[in-house]
C-alpha cells in the first residue's frame, strides 16, 4: 500500500482491500469480478480504478501483506535464545491469532496464491519459504540441543498444514477460542517433535 495517500484515501484502499479479502476468501479469486468488487464497496468502475490497479494487484496485496508480517514476525523469534520449543509456541500462538484476527486475509494468503503470476507469484512464494524456513531452524536448533528428533521435512509439512488450515473452519468466536486451539496445536506439535 502507498504511505504516501492522503488518510482518506488510503482508509478507501483498506475498504477495499478488506471487501476484496472477503470476496475473495468466499467464492475464490477468479470468481470474483471488477463489477462485483464496485458494487460491495459502492464504487463504479472508474472511482474503483482510482483506488486498485487490477484485481491481481488487490490479490498480490493481501497476500504479501500477511505473509511478510509472519515471515518477520518468525525470523525474530527463530533469532530469539530461548528454548526451541518456547520458540515454537511463540511461533503457533502468533500464526493462529492472525489467522483468527485476519480470517478473510489469510485464507486469501493461503489459498489463492497461487493465482498470482510472473514476478509476483515468485516473490510472495518466496515469502512462504522465509517463513517455513524459520519454523525449520527452530526444528534443526532444537535437534542439535537434543530436545527435538531429527529433522524431518514432511513432519514440517504436516505441522504448518495443521496451523494453517485452521481457517477453513475456525470460529474466532467460537465455543474454543483461537488461543485455545494454539495451546492443543503447539501441545501436538511438541508431542510429535519430542526426542
Amino acid at each position: 500500500m502507498n504511505k504516501n495517500k492522503a488518510p482518506a484515501e488510503a482508509s478507501q484502499r483498506d475498504r477495499i482491500l478488506k471487501t476484496a479479502a472477503q470476496l475473495f476468501a468466499a467464492r475464490g479469486f477468479h470468481a470474483v469480478g471488477i463489477a462485483e468488487l464496485g458494487d460491495a464497496v459502492s464504487l463504479g468502475r472508474g472511482a474503483l480504478y482510482h483506488h486498485i490497479r487490477s484485481k491481481e494487484d488487490l490479490l498480490y496485496d493481501i497476500s504479501r501483506e500477511y505473509i511478510v508480517d509472519l515471515a518477520a514476525h518468525a525470523a525474530e523469534v527463530a533469532r530469539s535464545e530461548l528454548p526451541p520449543a518456547e520458540r515454537l509456541v511463540l511461533l503457533g500462538d502468533y500464526l493462529m491469532l492472525k489467522i483468527a484476527s485476519h480470517q478473510a486475509e489469510l485464507t486469501v494468503c493461503f489459498r489463492e496464491v497461487q493465482s498470482l503470476t510472473g514476478e509476483r507469484h515468485r516473490e510472495v512464494m518466496a515469502l512462504h519459504a522465509r517463513y517455513e524456513g524459520a519454523w525449520k531452524s527452530i526444528l534443526v536448533d532444537g535437534e542439535r540441543q537434543g530436545v527435538f528428533r531429527p529433522y524431518d521435512a514432511i513432519v514440517l509439512k504436516g505441522l504448518l498444514g495443521m496451523y494453517f488450515y485452521s481457517y477453513l473452519w475456525l470460529k474466532p468466536s467460537g465455543r474454543v477460542g483461537p488461543r485455545q486451539i494454539a495451546e492443543r496445536f503447539n501441545s501436538m506439535a511438541l508431542r510429535a517433535l519430542a526426542a
